[in-house]
């Protein structure tokens, strides 16, 4: 789901250079251009290079290398930390070209991570982006949105993206997927990742045994969350099993981090701080009104 890389790039370049690529583009010239505009990518030379992927679009439009001519164009303004005019230049590369087999997924791809960079500069005009990429009938496209639009402020959103979540996490087994997801559903609607109650069996059956010392087996993971002091109810309240507590640690704000630090625990590895926590020891962290507590049943 990452941009191509620039080795991935110049590999490209390589098959572009086929016999049958020269036999459709006529003379070698559109392909000379285009290594050109290649070698100086490598060199990181961003603009020299668009200009001269512009010059191919310009001077050869009948080359079969014009929709990497397009893309890469788009790309190196990407490069250049211009957002606004790069998804211009994904868009006028996917309206010509909307099935192109290599590149079409990936500018779609980035129009998203531009698009909620863009809407978190305050640029609302680019939520409609994210609104459309969650029903993108590409799922690598609806899981990135999903992804991306679960981590912004914009709580309209939510309803949109915890199908997809809830999609990701229950069908995917690719971890880097699921577990921004996890965190994402976390985030949004921490309810959603509840498992229902098993059904109780038709017949008796030998009674389980107990979990062994130090099990997360049945365990729950407790947070919750006062802005204002414990008077009121708390703004965020998460209760979910053990296996999660990893992944709810990691979403929470980073003064809550800091604070966890400064009470001995390593969030990056919190199993064994956990552990310390005894049935019915609650963990309370204080910031002026702000508390949080964290519990294990």
């Amino acid at each position: 789901m990452n941009c191509l890389s620039l080795p991935g790039l110049i590999l490209l370049s390589v098959v572009a250079q086929t016999p049958a690529t020269r036999a459709n583009s006529g003379p070698t010239k559109d392909q000379e251009v285009f290594n050109q505009a290649k070698v100086l990518m490598f060199e990181q030379k961003w603009e020299d290079a668009r200009q001269l992927f512009q010059r191919m679009i310009r001077e050869f439009p009948q080359s079969n290398l014009l929709p990497q001519a397009y893309y890469h164009s788009a790309y190196c303004l990407q490069l250049q930390k211009k957002p606004e005019e790069t998804v211009a230049a994904y868009d006028q590369f996917l309206q010509k070209y909307p099935k192109e087999p290599d590149y079409a997924r990936q500018a779609r791809q980035n129009i998203v991570h531009l698009s909620a960079t863009l809407f978190e500069q305050g640029k609302t005009a680019y939520r409609s982006r994210l609104v459309s990429a969650l029903t993108d009938p590409d799922k690598d496209v609806r899981y990135l949105a999903a992804i991306r639009a679960g981590s912004l402020k914009d709580r309209q959103l939510d309803p949109l993206c915890v199908p997809v979540l809830k999609e990701i996490v229950t069908k995917e087994k690719q971890l880097d997927l699921v577990a921004p997801a996890t965190i994402a559903l976390l985030r949004i609607d921490p309810a959603a990742l509840a498992k229902p109650a098993p059904a109780k069996p038709a017949t008796a059956r030998p009674e389980k045994a107990a979990p062994k010392p130090g099990s997360t087996e049945g365990r729950q993971f407790h947070i919750q969350i006062f802005e204002n002091g414990e008077q009121k109810p708390p703004s965020v309240e998460l209760n979910f099993p053990m296996a999660f507590a990893q992944l709810a640690v990691m979403a929470l704000d980073e003064a809550t981090k800091v604070e966890l630090r400064k009470n001995g625990f390593d969030i990056d590895n919190i199993w064994q701080s956990l552990n310390r926590l005894g049935p019915t020891h609650i963990l309370t962290l204080r910031s002026g009104p702000r508390v949080v507590k964290i519990w294990i049943q």
